[in-house]
Order: C-alpha cells, then sequence, then structure tokens
C-alpha cells in the first residue's frame, strides 16, 4: 500500500508542475498598461507566460510565470518586452499594484 501511494505522490507531483517565476529587468506602467522586460531567446510570445492576480488586499499583487520556455535561438536574443492592459490584469488605470516577481538587471549588452 505505501509503495502504491510513493507512485502516485510522483505522479501527481509530476502532473502538476508549478511554472517559474520570471525574473523582470524592468517595468513601466503607462496609460496603455503595464509593460514587462524579460529574458528571451528570441521567441518569446506573451501566450508563453501566465498572469496571476492576487486581490486580497487593497493592494493587488501581480505575479509573472512562465509556462513554456523559451528554447529557440535568434539573432533577438536577450530580451522581450510584453505588455498587458489594465483591463488584463483586473486592475484600474491608476490603481496602486504591487509585482511579486524578483527585479533583476538586465545582463544582455545594451543596443
Amino acid at each position: 500500500m505505501r509503495v502504491w501511494l510513493v507512485v502516485l505522490g510522483a505522479l501527481l507531483c509530476a502532473a502538476f508542475t508549478v511554472p517559474d517565476i520570471e525574473p523582470i529587468y524592468g517595468v513601466v506602467v503607462g496609460k496603455a498598461g503595464v509593460t514587462v522586460r524579460l529574458a528571451s531567446n528570441g521567441c518569446t510570445k506573451k501566450s508563453d507566460l501566465t498572469v496571476a492576480v492576487s486581490k486580497s488586499s487593497a493592494r493587488p499583487l501581480v505575479l509573472i510565470a512562465r509556462k513554456h520556455p523559451d528554447t529557440c535561438k535568434s539573432f533577438a536574443a536577450g530580451r522581450a518586452e510584453v505588455v498587458y492592459s489594465f483591463a488584463e490584469l483586473g486592475i484600474e488605470l491608476g490603481q496602486a499594484f504591487s509585482l511579486a516577481n524578483p527585479l533583476v538587471s538586465d545582463p544582455s549588452p545594451a543596443p
């Protein structure tokens, strides 16, 4: 019985992987929404990422995670910018929010 529980636990862990929290190189909040700069091998798309917004407090907490790794090799490697509208994030224009992702310096050479 114990062996079956270990096997079942291993299968469940393999089936339900948690996406990696994406380190962010920069964030710009403007009238159109929120632009995040993040690592890319040249093929990162918005659909490769997922966003979770916690509204359990007065200030929403936004977390961006990568669903699919960017494994391609392109001349545009280094970073990508992804824009989220306030509607996509479920927050109002001008509403304060926090970003849960770690902010790190951009290691790629300046353009």
